[in-house]
């Protein structure tokens, strides 16, 4: 679901863990130590509204509203239209714990314009929310104090929710209009910690941090030391085979520094001469020991299998079988357009694009992309070609449905209004609706059906990609870009993937469509274009570098143009380069690069710089290239390996509603990673004071951090298939 409106449905958290974001390593008392932390002091932040609305959300379903920071220091929801039930207007706030057996004091201050009633709880964030505590109370103009005191009798929560329900809902006057509702003092105690005695250890991070996923013989091995300290760090490191116990390798910490973007003390323990195959750790005195991990030439094979099958796990319209993810055909259903509900198409097929389940033509064509890419060039990455090539047909078999026969205009996306509870695919049967066409998806579904008709030359399909992709093209060219692009239809939550700007849209069409039909008209309209501002980033709202490096790689002429374009390419590469020289880890952000979807940004990273090495060979691009898969598997400050199911330490709660309905994480999935602009709720709650790439958070309910997407999984395959195929060779 990346950069698209927030989904406000949950799981409560039935993985029995406490989430932790420290950067030392937590022992099995951490319940007792955070019990003793929260006897007596408030849980919740800011519930005096100090500082303004931080921390603090309002969620609305057919009500509306705004949240407001008064003079005086209260909370004021404004409310315009009050909707038709109780919580069609909801302020929550997310980010704290309920024990069992733990007594509580819960107690805030309300007052309102106008005389009405409301309903305060704390719930479960997720199945079917009911309360642990919870009433209604009248509010008017005088302010009136709420107190309650409780006793926590379910099963500890970890990821609850504090709400107040200030929609229409029983007591409320009849026809209320506008009006305003002002709170303060929001107060929750842990009173009485006597009666817990649930023990639960939580989630361990190291100050060694290395690949968790293991190493290729021949690989660079780099592990990072860090410190919270201010004292730089310095000393020796041991390499210990795990089975055996004994040491095989030392060396000497080197490179000390302070790491701006995590703000801590590193130090690098290099290993590469290591080169035998095992299971190994690494201890480094005073600062700690690594997580295992494997030398071994065939290091990647099962997370590549898992990575590419989580693509087969995310199909839509057609029974899928595994173990532990299976479900029946789902969205069968025919799809009404939107402002026409009397005309309606087969949309069916495809893959779900995140952790929910709509579809969408912008981030569909950068997977296929991706994925198509990785198959051009290295081929012998992938086991079967018919596999691969069979599964991304799955997803451009849909995307030809999506295109309107008589313009050959594409829409954009396919969804029920809303978002989903937490339920299986085929329990999602509101009505599907076909919003409306854009030029963005349009030049995207061209881009992607021009490379597949050359990728799939010789079956029977690649004829008809090619005619769907030139339909596309005479769209565009009839139609210039209005300079707003695709916005959501009114009421709609789901994602819109909005795109103002076309021109590298359009660019990356033309490019493809050079690359395979090798007419002049297309050339022409490339050269159009400057090299050095429309090929800025392999993102899906920023395609320009995927069209520069199919022109680059088309045959064309090798011009001032080409020369321009090439130098702008490898432009972008280089600066990846220097970012992760800047970085104790490697990695190819800077600070304000942790953002919604980072670990995509540095996948994508990783992609540029392998492409760079096809255009332009040096093994500084395959050895940067490296550290970004090193980073995304565990050589990170949060001490994770972001892809599920691998490494000691891998996200469990990912915001992906197969796992949390069956309370198990579908394992190969990229999750989305630090993003210091704190963009929900429980992010916000948890992680204010963290560094900027620390800013991270394994939980369901934070779905800036820890959603999945087809087009973050895309990336992860290209730079797998190339390591891989790279790393095998030498």
């Amino acid at each position: 679901m990346s950069l698209k409106a927030p989904n406000l449905f949950f799981s409560a958290a039935a993985f029995a863990l406490i989430l932790s974001v420290s950067c030392t390593a937590k022992s099995s008392t951490a319940h007792e130590a955070q019990k003793e932390s929260e006897t007596s002091s408030n849980l919740i932040k800011n519930g005096d509204f100090s500082s303004g609305k931080k921390f603090w959300d309002i969620f609305l379903s057919n009500g509306s509203a705004d949240m407001l920071a008064t003079e005086n220091g209260e909370l004021e929801v404004k409310i315009k239209n009050p909707g038709s039930y109780e919580y069609a207007v909801q302020l929550y706030f997310d980010g704290f714990s309920l024990y069992k057996g733990g007594v509580y004091k819960y107690s805030f201050d309300v007052r309102s314009s106008i005389e009405r009633t409301f309903e305060w709880r704390l719930q479960k964030n997720g199945g079917d929310y009911h309360a642990y505590a919870g009433g209604w109370a009248s509010a008017g103009p005088d302010a009136a104090h709420i107190e309650h005191v409780f006793t926590m009798e379910e099963a500890t929560d970890f990821l609850p929710r504090l709400a107040v329900n200030i929609g229409f809902g029983k007591g409320c006057p009849e026809g209320m209009k506008a009006h305003s509702v002002f709170f303060d003092n929001f107060i929750l105690e842990l009173v009485d910690s006597s009666r817990i005695t649930e023990i639960v250890t939580s989630r361990q991070t190291a100050n060694v941090n290395l690949n968790q996923a293991g190493y290729f013989p021949s690989d660079k091995k780099i592990a990072v030391v860090r410190s919270k300290g201010s004292e730089k760090i310095k000393g020796t490191f041991d390499v210990i085979d795990t089975e055996s116990g004994k040491t095989v390798y030392s060396g000497k910490l080197k490179k000390s520094r302070q790491n701006e973007a995590s703000a801590e003390q590193t130090a690098l323990a290099d290993f590469s001469k290591l080169k035998s195959e095992g299971t190994y750790k690494i201890s480094a005195g005073a600062y700690g020991e690594s997580f295992p991990f494997s030398i071994s030439k065939h290091a990647y094979s099962d997370l590549f299998k898992s990575a590419l099958r989580f693509f087969y796990l995310q199909r839509c319209g057609t029974a899928v079988e595994d173990a532990s993810f299976s479900h029946p055909a789902c969205h069968a259903s025919r799809a009404v357009v939107y402002g026409d509900v009397e005309t309606s198409f087969d949309v069916s097929g495809g893959w779900h694009d995140a952790g929910d389940y709509g579809r969408y033509v912008v981030p569909a064509a950068k997977a296929v992309c991706d994925l198509l890419l990785a198959f051009e060039n290295y081929p012998q990455a992938f086991p079967s070609a018919d596999s691969i090539l069979d599964e991304v047909q799955y997803e451009l078999d849909w995307m030809l449905k999506m295109q309107l026969q008589d313009s050959g205009a594409v829409f954009h996306k396919v969804t029920c209004k809303d978002f989903p509870g937490e339920v299986m695919p085929q329990d999602e049967t509101d009505r599907l609706v076909l919003c409306p066409v854009s030029t963005a998806a349009t030049a995207d579904f061209a881009a992607a059906m021009a490379m597949a008709s050359r990728i799939y030359a010789g079956r029977t399909e690649s004829s008809r990609y090619a005619a769907a992709a030139k339909k596309a093209w005479e769209y565009l060219e009839k139609t210039p870009s209005d300079g707003k692009g695709f916005s959501n239809p009114i009421l709609f939550t789901t994602g819109a993937y909005d795109d103002a700007h076309d021109e590298d849209e359009r660019f990356w069409a033309a490019a493809e469509l050079y690359k395979t039909f090798k007419d002049e008209s297309y050339l022409s309209y490339i050269k159009q274009a400057d090299p050095e501002t429309i090929g800025k980033a392999f993102g899906w709202q920023q395609v320009g570098l995927y069209g520069l490096y199919a022109y680059l790689t088309s045959g064309a002429p090798k011009d001032a143009f080409f020369k321009k374009a090439e130098k702008a390419f490898l432009a972008q590469a280089d600066e990846k380069l220097r970012n992760a020289a800047a970085d104790s880890y490697a990695v190819s952000l800077t600070k304000y690069e942790y953002v919604w979807g980072s670990n995509m940004c540095a996948a994508n990273n990783g992609m540029l710089l392998l492409l760079a090495d096809l255009l332009s060979p040096h093994k500084k691009y395959v050895s940067c290239a490296k550290s970004q898969l090193d980073y995304l598997l565990g050589t990170n400050t949060n001490s994770y390996c972001f892809v599920t199911g691998f490494g000691t330490l891998s996200p469990t709660l990912p915001h992906h509603r197969p796992s949390q309905v069956v309370r198990k994480a579908m394992p190969g999935m990229l999750v989305g990673g630090p993003d210091f602009k704190l963009e929900d709720p429980f992010a916000r709650a948890n992680l204010s004071d963290a560094p900027h790439a620390a800013c991270y958070i394994d939980s369901v309910q934070s779905y800036s951090c820890n959603e999945v997407t087809i087009y973050w999984n895309s990336p992860l395959v290209y730079l797998l298939a190339g390591c891989s195929t790279l790393q095998n060779a030498d």
